[in-house]
Order: structure tokens, then C-alpha cells, then sequence
């Protein structure tokens, strides 16, 4: 609803929103509602949307932290069988953790671009439509407490 109450162009909102929504898919240590105001007045979106998007789903971390490791190993399949023969050696813990590095890294490269894509459109869609309608709707039908 604070979203669309914003007085703001769709493209920035949307934009504000879809860059604080895809800090999440980045390791931020708690820094992530900073980060995903910063990168919105970075890229020009709105702060408050950014804001917004950053704390919407803050919660699903761990599983977009799986998600990552999940596509990357698309593209740099993880060789579990080999590190655990060898587990317990130094150089065999660190190519494991070269290897799961570098997959994260690339599935989180490829998740941002997919999701920011997706979110953006549906986003900037929703919000030059239909901005008004729902608004109105939930104006008119929910009891929303001031």
C-alpha cells in the first residue's frame, strides 16, 4: 500500500523497489535496508521503495542464499563425491570452498538479473495500471486503522 501511495513516477518506484528487493540476494550482514535505500538513490529510484523492497523479503535469506548455491551449481557443478574422500586436508577444504564460492557468486549474478528483470516489469506494470484502482479498492474495502 506504501507503494502505491507514493508520489513518484512508476518507473522510479519500481525501480526503488526491484533494486532493494535484490539486495537480498546478497550476503549484507544486517546492512541490507541501508544498502537497498543506497542503491536506489544510486540508480535514481525511490528511496522509500527501496526501503520497501529491501525489508519485503528480508526473511526469505536463507532460502534465496540456497537458491544461489542451487543455480550456480548449474554452471560450476560442485564436486561433493571428491572433497569428502580427501576431508580433513587443507588444500581439499579450500578447493571445496573455491568451488562453492564461485558457484554462489555466479548464481547470484544470474538470480539478480532474472528476478530484477521480472520484478521490475511486474512492478512498473502493476503500478502505471492499476495504481489508482487499487488504491480506490483498498480505500473502500479494507479497514485500515490511522
Amino acid at each position: 500500500m506504501k507503494l502505491l501511495r507514493l508520489h513518484d513516477s512508476a518507473h522510479s518506484v519500481a525501480l526503488g523497489f526491484s533494486l532493494g528487493l535484490l539486495v537480498n540476494f546478497i550476503p549484507s550482514f544486517g546492512l541490507g535496508p541501508v544498502v537497498s535505500v543506497t542503491f536506489a538513490k544510486l540508480f535514481r529510484g525511490n528511496a522509500i521503495a527501496g526501503l520497501v523492497g529491501g525489508l519485503s523479503l528480508i526473511w526469505a535469506f536463507p532460502i534465496l542464499f540456497y537458491l544461489n548455491t542451487l543455480v550456480g551449481h548449474l554452471f560450476f557443478p560442485i564436486e561433493v563425491d571428491d572433497f569428502t574422500d580427501h576431508l580433513g586436508e587443507a588444500d581439499e577444504t579450500v578447493e571445496f570452498g573455491l568451488q562453492l564460492g564461485k558457484a554462489f557468486i555466479a548464481g547470484m549474478i544470474a538470480n539478480m538479473i532474472i528476478a530484477g528483470i521480472i520484478i521490475y516489469f511486474s512492478s512498473y506494470i502493476i503500478i502505471k495500471n492499476y495504481r489508482v484502482k487499487l488504491l480506490h479498492y483498498i480505500g473502500k474495502n479494507w479497514k485500515i486503522s490511522k
